[in-house]
């Protein structure tokens, strides 16, 4: 028996259950209604059909129950759901034989013609038989959809709050949602996993297991299957799940077997991800992924792949009229960048002094612009500006200034781009700059900077653009000279 229930052709014939079990729930239900009707004096004579009704419905439960276990033996269903299926099944077999024993044996003695109080009576338990039967079914149904679809399958479609009232809220909404911010959007938890779910997990979930593997969720992925591992981290075409997904549809092995598959943007992100090491916290913003695929996310997901400035994420407090006049009165026009934020524009009007640059700090957590070109300014004049925590874009040109004034500006981490045109700043200035990183643009023309260090620092500095009258990055560097 145990050779017989592992070969092929016991799964061949357990397949046909799904198209058997449908007759037992039409005969039943046709019975049932045939029943109803029978309350009616000119459909009366219905209540003869029963006998024959009720045989044809215990029999073809009997063979849905028999089949029933054939398929079992395939594996991979949640064992709660199957039991109660399986058992709920039996119950409905033994049933249908139990109403058919009922009904044959109070028609032997009654006619339907004649409509007599002990048959009303019997047609009382007739129907609390039938109608039990019918209840029965739909709940066995109801569990056997879920073996075959997934558990959400019936609401999957069904309007939000109805969904959340009969999941308990664990239905769509429970997925990941997109976030607001670009830098927040992770590959991995926003995109690949609610595919992968949505397409895959109805037959690879924590409690319906397909071939031992559960794909709602990165640790149970990592667990694999009873064909091992479904990842094979640098290495797509070595990857299980990405090898199923992409076979020709009449494959067997295809994935999804049913349902909408992967999309190509889908499999084409997967397996980008893969092949860099399936990072959990890859940013779509991440400089990490090329141009090609950044375009892909923004057209298919509708999602931005460029990182949000710095300004628009910190938040200060605002400043005095009274401190802005102050700066205003040191020579400076000062402007409000957004009407979001508090952050602050600052220009130089003219030819500064010392005390003008000091009386900068009463704003120097609010100014995230500062232009300060062609305003006479020395290098000791800066030494304070490494507590200009929020300074995003500094302008310098113009102005005889050396690598020593680098010292500070090397310790801002939010820096994103400076100009130091026409100034004195050196090779050793320009490797102080780029300490901490933030720098996205710089400006050299006419300084001390040699071309070789500018050529060896944007190779260390992917993203970064070097503008020394023409504008230089990491991929222009590379270009063999004529």
């Amino acid at each position: 028996m145990n050779i017989l229930l592992q070969s092929d052709s016991t799964l061949f014939f357990g397949r046909f259950h799904s198209l058997i079990v449908h007759l037992p729930i039409g005969f039943l239900i046709l019975g049932a209604a045939f029943f109803l009707l029978s309350y009616f004096k000119k459909y009366n004579f219905l209540i003869k059909a029963l006998p024959i009704i009720l045989t044809l419905g215990a029999i073809s439960a009997l063979f849905s129950v028999i089949i029933g276990f054939l398929l079992a033996e395939e594996g991979g269903y949640p064992e709660q759901t199957l039991f109660w299926h399986r058992w709920m099944g039996i119950a409905v077999a033994l049933g249908s034989f139990g109403a058919l024993y009922f009904v044959g044996k109070v028609l032997r003695h009654e006619s339907p013609e004649t409509n007599s109080i002990h048959l009303q009576k019997e047609k009382k338990r007739i129907g609390l038989i039938l109608g039990s039967l019918v209840l029965l079914i739909s709940v066995t149904g109801h569990l056997g959809g879920t073996l075959t679809h997934g558990e959400n399958y019936l609401v999957e479609y069904a309007p939000e709050f109805l969904k959340n009232l009969i999941t308990n809220g664990e239905g769509e909404n429970s997925k990941s949602p997109m976030p607001s911010d670009p830098d927040s959007t992770l590959v991995f938890q926003h995109i690949l996993i609610p595919a992968i779910t949505q397409k895959c997990a109805s037959c690879h979930n924590e409690s319906e297991k397909k071939g031992g593997l559960d794909l709602s969720s990165f640790e149970a992925m990592q667990l694999g299957g009873d064909n091992g591992s479904v990842f094979e981290k640098g290495s797509p075409h070595l990857s299980e799940l990405f090898t199923r997904v992409t076979l020709d549809p009449s494959s067997r092995k295809y994935m999804p077997p049913k349902g909408d598959p992967l999309s190509f943007s889908e499999i084409t992100l997967l397996s980008f991800w893969i092949e860099n090491g399936m990072p959990l916290d890859l940013s779509v913003t991440s400089d990490e992924i090329p141009e090609n695929i950044k375009l892909l996310i923004q057209e298919a997901y509708q999602v931005s792949t460029q990182k949000k400035p710095y300004y628009e994420k910190v938040k200060v407090d605002p400043v005095t009229e009274e401190v802005l006049n102050s700066i205003r009165e040191n020579g400076f026009k000062v402007e409000a960048i957004s009407e979001e934020n508090n952050l602050l524009e600052v220009v130089a009007k003219g030819k500064l002094t010392q005390e003008n640059i000091t009386s900068l700090q009463a704003i120097q957590g609010q100014i995230t612009w500062l232009d300060l070109g062609e305003s006479g300014i020395e290098d000791s004049w800066l030494s304070s500006f490494d507590q200009f925590s929020n300074l995003t874009r500094l302008v310098l040109d113009n102005n005889s200034i050396t690598d020593k004034a680098m010292i500070p500006l090397g310790k801002l981490e939010h820096l994103e781009s400076i100009n130091l045109y026409n100034t004195s700043v050196g090779d050793s200035g320009l490797k102080i700059l780029l300490t901490p990183k933030s720098l996205k643009r710089i400006y050299l023309w006419n300084t001390k900077v040699s071309q070789e260090v500018v050529d060896s620092l944007i190779k260390e500095h992917p993203g970064l653009l070097i503008d020394m009258g023409v504008a230089i990055t990491a991929k222009e560097s590379e270009k063999p000279t004529k």
